[in-house]
């Protein structure tokens, strides 16, 4: 484990800085998103870092995000409550989208989540930056269709909550499904077991 932490490190080193916009873009998420085990937390986040709360139907990607993946986790546990909102904010010179979000289920089982999208990226974040950016190595990585990579930090910056960056081209028929396309920075926190 030494190893791979001396060698993410060199790679970090000589990687290129993260630009301005994508500094500006982690800050963001890191405000708002290192709060994921309280929705409510990260919601007050979200309001203090001057994001303007928005309906899902302000874009059609987001809407199709929000409505399917509502769709989705009720079809599975119809008796489950759903809860979050919906957020927009130019940060880096980017329009940029934060959905927060809680699935519990009829037994307590919870599962909050926080995201920001970048609909309009044209590129991934290179690991090195995203290791730059996150203050360590990710824990994993793994290939999603149409040769992208989601990259894995757990824990994310705190105990108990995951991190993950991806970058999808939305051309895959379950990125087609669901809206996912562009840069995708998610929190993750489950609970009540």
């Amino acid at each position: 484990m030494a190893i791979f932490t001396l060698l993410a490190a060199s790679a970090a080193a000589a990687a290129p800085l993260p630009s301005a916009g994508d500094r500006a873009l982690f800050a963001g998420f890191k405000q708002v998103c290192s709060q994921v085990r309280d929705l409510g937390k990260m919601e007050r986040a979200a309001r203090k870092g001057k994001w303007q709360a928005v309906g899902a139907d302000a874009h059609p990607l987001l809407a199709q995000l929000v409505r399917t993946g509502r769709e989705a986790a009720l079809k599975d546990e119809p008796e489950a409550t759903i809860s979050g909102a919906q957020f927009t904010r130019q940060l880096g010179g980017r329009t940029l989208w934060l959905v927060t979000s809680r699935y519990q289920d009829k037994e307590g089982y919870w599962g909050n989540g926080c995201r920001i999208y970048d609909f309009d990226a044209a590129a991934p974040l290179a690991l090195e930056q995203l290791i730059t950016l996150m203050g360590k190595p990710n824990t994993g990585s793994a290939p999603l269709p149409d040769g992208n990579i989601k990259h894995l930090w757990e824990p994310g910056w705190k105990s108990g909550h995951s991190v993950e960056v991806v970058y999808v081209s939305g051309t895959d028929p379950v990125s087609q499904k669901f809206g996912l396309k562009g840069q995708v920075l998610m929190a993750q926190a489950i609970g009540g077991f």
